[in-house]
């Protein structure tokens, strides 16, 4: 490589060594006797510059070349091996990522994002969550009578169903989180009681049991249907809790309330905003004649009725 940095240096700008005007320049060769080599001609270069060199060629060749004379490639090119590559991907993977990321943001920058991406499809926007209908249901199911002796169940079935928004494909149960809540107050005998005096008890406002999100069906009290949730309740003092020998319910009010809101992501909360239902009431009576205990008494029961409501979400 020794003689192209020579010639390098000879084609530099200023690099040039020109012989004093007085001087004649010695030639090593007879250009009648021979063809001028490329070591004689880089020789002649370096001492008298390129006119010199053109002029001489031009006599022994015939012909004025364009360039000067450039001393001879050893080899056509490098290998990879000789230029220490290794060998792989043709673009390599970080040029290939590269060229794809600048056809992305040429697609991007002229507003059509996503086109030069194969397989990768513009993501769905989310349904829009409509207003859903509530539809409330109630009936007595207790006792007509009671009395201090024997077993009385005195109680109601009740239905809440949150039907979803027509024209909705999101399951209810994905769109809404809706709960019951409840508060209750009553007066009863115990055979401890003195005189027969009653005894009074009265609950705040709670959520009520598992009328709640998740919306667990297991035991029979919640219905997870694609376009409704329904609550099935049986609110008053039956099965386990039915009236027994010796106890007597004089009166007993409950009430209900419904909230629903568009759903909150992680575990449940009373958290607003949400939209509440009025109140719905139950009542029973029955009174108790302490100058006759064993005598048996009518019950009156006055269910909440039916009700339905127009959903309004709040943002």
């Amino acid at each position: 490589m020794r003689v192209h940095q020579e010639r390098e240096n000879a084609e530099a700008p200023g690099h040039v060594i020109r012989p004093p005007g007085n001087s004649t320049p010695e030639h090593r060769f007879s250009p009648a006797h021979s063809a001028m080599t490329p070591t004689q001609a880089i020789a002649l270069q370096r001492a008298a510059g390129n006119a010199a060199v053109s002029r001489t060629v031009g006599e022994t060749r015939g012909a004025i070349p364009k360039t000067p004379w450039a001393a001879p490639a050893t080899r056509s090119k490098r290998t990879q091996d000789d230029a220490g590559i290794e060998r792989g991907e043709s673009p390599p993977q970080q040029q290939q990522r590269v060229e794809q990321d600048q056809q992305t943001t040429r697609s991007t920058r002229s507003g059509r994002a996503g086109t030069a991406v194969k397989g990768k499809e513009k993501a769905e926007e989310p349904e829009e969550i409509g207003n859903p209908t509530l539809r409330f249901t109630s009936r007595y199911v207790g006792a007509a009578t009671q009395s201090l002796t024997g077993s009385h169940e005195i109680g109601f079935e009740q239905e809440a169903t949150l039907q979803r928004a027509d024209g909705m494909r999101t399951r209810a149960a994905d769109a809404y989180d809706f709960w019951q809540e409840v508060t209750d107050e009553n007066s009863q005998i115990s055979p401890a009681a003195v005189n027969y005096r009653p005894k009074k008890s009265k609950r705040a406002w709670v959520v009520d049991g598992p009328f709640r999100p998740s919306y667990n069906t297991e035991d029979g009290t919640i219905t997870n249907e694609a376009d409704h949730i329904t609550f099935h309740d049986s609110p008053g003092f039956s099965g386990a809790m039915r009236m027994t020998n010796g106890y007597w319910l004089s009166s007993y009010e409950v009430k209900f309330r419904w909230k629903v809101r568009r759903k909150l992501g992680g575990r449940f909360t009373k958290n607003e905003p949400f939209w509440t239902s009025d109140e719905m009431v139950h009542r029973v009576e029955s009174t108790f004649d302490p100058q006759n205990p064993e005598a048996t008494a009518q019950v009156t029961a006055r269910p909440a009725g039916n009700r339905t409501w127009n959903v309004e979400l709040p943002n």
